[in-house]
């Protein structure tokens, strides 16, 4: 009995040796790994006996545990192969990025994978052969694209035994950079746009009634909601708002809701304090909100707000107070906000895409701006404003012709003021020589769009007859601008030479040396 328990005891003492010894030799190899410094400031506070070894297991199991919950959670997907290729771990992040399912990708070969079509190319197979960390667009059995790097991990005899890749989609990443770039001009172009001039075109009708509204409001602190197509000027006129307003002195924070990425909307509209997640700033940073404090914040393309920050808006504009993320404590902030949206707000509120508090919060002073096809008047004045404005800028000295100006408010515009300031600027920039702008200067698809389309208002239209008149008269209005004579105006419309002569003595009565 008592060599039985001599030889159990002994085995024992194997089995406690050979625990003892791998415990000493993972500690070794995790000392020289930095992400594992906690675990190895634990171990090496635990004595070298039974009691500590036993601890030393728990300390590795509990880190194992954690080091699989981080991976698992990790936003970018992780993907780990063998020396071989052989699939070993990927993360729940693989299948926001892919059709296929992480159970059909373990335990697969890379090489089988690429050839599937799952993954296109295989970093993972590129590693291996050139034995370096290598990034690359991969393109992935859903239609998208993601950006990939990835590492080998050698072991003692330099030899792979690990390949470990980190993805990211492509389009999170072109929509950070982007922001950053988008940020950084903002940032460059704050004091000129807070200090100059802001020209608001105003010759139409519908545009004279904004400006009275503007003035009305330009002593209180409503929250105002500019509503327009793309291109008509909205981000102008929010501008000249803070310009006559009395927070003028302050700054004017502009907030692109749909340039922002969704995941960084909440910290860069409310700001984050000290450690309120990893790649925080040590001190924390003030949000866009709070940088507006004493002036003006205009949130353009409001309407892309996730829901969970609209929530977070909503409080704001209920107290004037915001919590950054991962703090605790309210902050007062003074500001007048100015909200803006290409799109229907009530028809997003019944989507589902829009709360409808918010709504209503936005809502107190709307502001409505036509399409510019609905203000042909703000036409001509627009057209020599930016003329002259892209004239100083690369130093070019013409004139503009009448008849370039009834071409151009011929053309429907489909991008509104931004697409005509952008025309004006081609325009100028293509004139080689210091010429008149007449119609030759207009690019092919603004003549398509001349052809292809009649612009007709239909607000206060009368009856077809005096319609059907009124564009008549502007055809041969046109037609008589640019042929001078009765004899080429038939040709070009089809009449008779007496028709033609006859309609232009209607139309155009000052005209009377016609051949």
């Amino acid at each position: 009995m008592k060599k039985y328990d001599n030889d159990r005891l002994m085995k024992y003492k194997e089995f406690y040796d050979e625990i003892h010894k791998k415990v000493k030799k993972y500690k070794k190899t995790i000392s020289t790994i930095g992400f594992g410094l906690p675990e190895v400031d634990k171990l090496s506070k635990l004595e070298e006996d039974i009691t500590g070894t036993i601890n030393a297991v728990e300390v590795i199991i509990n880190s194992s545990l954690e080091l699989n919950h981080i991976f698992e959670s990790s936003p970018d997907s992780i993907y780990v192969t063998d020396g071989e290729g052989i699939t070993l771990r990927v993360n729940k992040a693989f299948e926001e990025s892919a059709i296929s399912k992480r159970q059909e990708v373990m335990r697969e070969n890379v090489y089988d994978l690429e050839r599937r079509g799952v993954f296109k190319p295989s970093v993972c197979g590129l590693i291996l052969k050139e034995k370096r960390k290598i990034s690359i667009l991969q393109n992935m059995d859903s239609g998208k694209k993601t950006v990939v790097t990835g590492v080998p991990i050698f072991d003692e005899r330099y030899q792979i035994y690990r390949v470990v890749t980190n993805t990211k989609l492509l389009e999170e990443v072109i929509g950070l950079t982007q922001y950053i770039k988008i940020t950084e001009q903002n940032h460059q172009s704050a004091d000129e746009s807070n200090k100059g001039e802001q020209t608001l075109i105003a010759e139409s009708q519908s545009m004279k009634a904004i400006l009275d509204t503007i003035r009305q409001v330009s002593d209180v602190d409503s929250t105002i909601l500019i509503i327009g197509e793309s291109g008509v000027g909205k981000g102008v006129i929010a501008r000249y708002i803070h310009k006559n307003s009395k927070r003028s002195g302050g700054k004017l924070v502009e907030i692109n809701c749909g340039a922002i990425p969704e995941n960084l909307l909440e910290s860069e509209l409310f700001g984050y304090e000290s450690g309120a997640f990893t790649g925080a700033n040590r001190k924390g940073k003030p949000g866009l909100i709070e940088m507006a404090n004493k002036g003006t914040l205009f949130l353009d393309e409001i309407s892309e707000l996730p829901l969970m920050v609209q929530v977070k808006l909503l409080h704001f504009l209920q107290n004037r107070k915001i919590t950054r993320v991962g703090g605790t404590e309210e902050i007062e902030v003074d500001l007048r906000v100015i909200a803006a949206s290409n799109k229907d707000l009530e028809k997003q509120v019944e989507k589902g895409n829009f709360r409808l508090d918010l709504f209503y919060r936005l809502h107190v002073i709307p502001i409505i701006v036509p399409p510019l096809r609905d203000r042909l008047e703000d036409i001509e004045p627009a057209v020599k404003y930016f003329a002259e404005k892209y004239k100083k800028k690369y130093n070019k000295d013409f004139t503009i012709t009448q008849e370039f100006i009834n071409y151009v408010k011929s053309y429907h515009w489909p991008g509104n003021m931004r697409q005509l300031e952008n025309h004006i600027e081609r325009t100028i920039v293509t004139n080689k020589e210091n010429y008149a702008l007449d119609n030759n200067r207009h690019p092919k698809e603004i003549k398509k769009g001349n052809d292809d389309h009649i612009s007709i208002n239909v607000d206060g239209i009368n009856s077809l007859n005096e319609e059907i008149e009124k564009l008549e008269k502007k055809i041969i209005k046109a037609a008589f601008e640019k042929h001078k004579s009765s004899y080429k105006v038939a040709q070009a419309l089809g009449l008779s030479q007496a028709t033609a002569y006859r309609k232009i003595l209607k139309y155009v009565p000052e005209k009377q040396n016609m051949d």
